[in-house]
């Protein structure tokens, strides 16, 4: 039987085209870790790790001292397709989403390509072309539109998250420029990132419908549930839980307490397990389910593609695949090519990415 035998957590840092904005914080550089699981038979499964310290609390520091603190003693000689017994096993370890989720999907990049399988079919799905959004700079309204309209034009992109959350008046401008760039077929939804009272989101929402923009992400805090509460019950729009929801706990409290009626599925955040439970739990409970990004990485984005692929309730949504345009270089061989729009999972045996290793030794800063 195969065996796990060490587990590599490699930090790395590549640029941005441009500084990342939100109401939240500001990303300068992306400061992913690398993972990669080894066994004795020398096969190598790699999961990518993306620090957001002003959101999880992760750092790479604290996810590389994870992995070697406490998720390799749990998993070395272990058999790499125990994946529900791995999880059980690291469930005590409080925080460290990423750094568990990361290690996950290495696991199962690892299963797939022992068995010669790409993880969308070990995961019980089938090859689909899933459709892409594009997540807007926060810059001003005739930045994004003309990011927007490059993007349509240039890759047939159709679907939009914009960020908002620096006043009513700049949010609905910003929006409404773009909705006249890219025309009413296109998909537009909003991102707030918790800069909203419940009362102020409200009055957002009311105003984006007039444009076309009936789904907003994380409008308010998600500690003020009463807020929450009251947006759902005063708007015609749906929320969407992203930071308010980082497990499969507060997935499900998100939904049965009428906070959130559509989950932002992060697989970087849940790794494939936790993720496969928690897409099964929103489809019970009715509530939509889209892929989002943790500002991934192209290791990320194979591996969020491969998993949308896998689940239909996923598939039939716009997906949040392409941040990886974002940076300035990638760690793969192949990269991803948006085509009209969507992007298609690779054949290769799991998530589809082969490491470059001359990259891979530029941009390490172990």
């Amino acid at each position: 039987m195969v065996k796990i035998t060490a587990i590599e957590a490699i930090p790395t840092t590549i640029g941005y085209h441009h500084a990342i904005e939100a109401s939240s914080g500001v990303l300068r550089a992306a400061e992913h870790v690398l993972i990669r699981v080894r066994t004795d038979e020398g096969v190598v499964g790699v999961g990518e790790a993306a620090s957001r310290s002003f959101v999880y609390g992760e750092s790479q520091e604290s996810i590389v001292a994870a992995v070697k603190k406490w998720i390799e003693p749990a998993l070395v000689g272990a058999d790499p397709f125990a994946v529900n017994v791995h999880q059980q096993d690291l469930a005590w370890l409080a925080g460290n989403n990423t750094a568990r989720g990361a290690t996950d999907i290495a696991l199962h990049d690892l299963r797939g390509k022992l068995l010669g399988i790409p993880s969308w079919r070990l995961l019980g799905g089938m090859k689909r072309d899933i459709p892409v959004t594009r997540i807007l700079s926060m810059g001003s309204p005739e930045e994004v539109a003309v990011e927007a309209r490059d993007a349509r034009s240039q890759w047939g992109i159709t679907s939009f998250k914009v960020k908002v959350g620096t006043g009513i008046d700049a949010d609905v401008e910003r929006v409404a420029s773009v909705r006249r760039a890219v025309g009413d077929d296109a998909y537009i939804y909003v991102d707030a990132n918790h800069g909203y009272t419940a009362e102020s989101a409200i009055a957002l929402m009311g105003e984006l419908g007039a444009v076309g923009v009936n789904l907003v992400e994380e409008p308010s805090p998600a500690e003020d549930r009463i807020g929450r509460r009251r947006f759902a019950v005063h708007t015609a729009a749906t929320i969407m839980a992203d930071e308010s929801a980082p497990d499969l706990n507060s997935t499900v409290r998100e939904i049965l307490d009428g906070e959130a009626r559509a989950i932002s599925v992060k697989t970087t955040r849940t790794g494939f397990t936790e993720s496969t439970q928690v897409v099964a739990a929103a489809v019970a409970l009715g509530a939509r389910t889209l892929i989002g990004s943790q500002a991934d990485g192209m290791i990320g984005a194979a591996a969020a593609l491969a998993f949308a692929s896998a689940f239909p309730s996923l598939a039939r949504e716009p997906a949040e695949l392409e941040y990886y345009s974002t940076l300035t270089d990638t760690l793969t061989v192949h990269p991803l090519v948006v085509r009209a729009g969507t992007l298609t999972p690779s054949d290769a045996p799991g998530i589809g990415v082969e490491i470059d290793e001359l990259k891979l030794r530029r941009y390490r800063i172990d």
